[in-house]
């Protein structure tokens, strides 16, 4: 039967068939398509060098701890990007005492940025031969030859910073400088840790402060103040360990 000799319906349909298969062969070619771009996408981010560490730039330390940032991170540079295990590099980074926190983060589209968080020092520590900052959480970094400047010195049992038993006395005095009022903080020289029930303060004048615990820091700072505020010629010391019954010794 020819063409012309088909009924309309006939041609209908098969007009309607020829549309339906090109339908599907439209799809299946976008289907490729998609499919060819995205693998190539992956490829792209994942395995080749396009995308790969090409720097890495450290921020938030100056530039003399920069290089021990850099050598301790082990950044795998030429590796894709988006396959550096930046969890590895923090942790790694994470061990300069420096360090308080550190983040790593990807920069589009060649470089590893390495973000860390110093350590702020509150007091002094001789140890060792050697002087160190202490932080608010009682962790030492920064050896020095001599006594940091205007940081008010920690004193601890034997001094070793190695020593659980010290960490935790040091600690004890940690507490009670990083809570004072600033007004008090900069009245403070020296800071004596002889256990964590008796934490003693020597004030810039040469007055003595008899502290006890690290509790009622707030109420003991008011007292101390307004024991300090009251006196025409510094004592020789105070004691605000009971704050509801301080005492001053001329």
């Amino acid at each position: 039967m020819s063409v012309a000799s088909r009924s309309p319906s006939a041609q209908l349909f098969a007009a309607r068939a020829r549309r339906q298969r090109l339908r599907r062969l439209l799809g299946l070619l976008f289907a490729l398509l998609g499919l060819a771009a995205v693998s190539g996408l992956v490829w792209l981010v994942g395995w080749s060098s396009v995308l790969s560490v090409k720097s890495v730039s450290v921020e938030g330390v100056p530039s003399s701890l920069s290089d021990e940032v850099l050598s301790l991170a082990e950044a795998p540079v030429g590796t894709p990007l988006a396959r550096v295990d930046t969890g590895a590099v923090a942790d790694r980074v994470a061990e300069l005492p420096e360090a308080a926190s550190v983040d790593v983060r990807r920069s589009w589209p060649s470089t590893l940025t390495i973000d860390v968080t110093p350590r702020v020092p509150v007091a002094a520590v001789s140890a060792d031969g050697s002087w160190w900052s202490v932080d608010e959480t009682g962790a030492l970094f920064g050896a020095a030859d001599s006594r940091p400047d205007e940081l008010p010195v920690l004193t601890a049992p034997g001094d070793d910073p190695s020593s659980d038993v010290d960490d935790a006395v040091r600690a004890a005095g940690v507490t009670v400088l990083t809570g004072l009022p600033a007004s008090l903080y900069d009245l403070v020289d020296g800071v004596e840790a002889v256990s964590e029930a008796d934490i003693r303060l020597e004030l810039t004048d040469g007055a003595l402060v008899r502290w006890g615990t690290a509790d009622d820091i707030d109420r003991k700072s008011d007292v101390l103040l307004a024991l300090i505020d009251a006196q025409e010629e510094p004592p020789s010391s105070y004691d605000v360990s009971a704050p509801d019954h301080p005492a001053v010794n001329p």
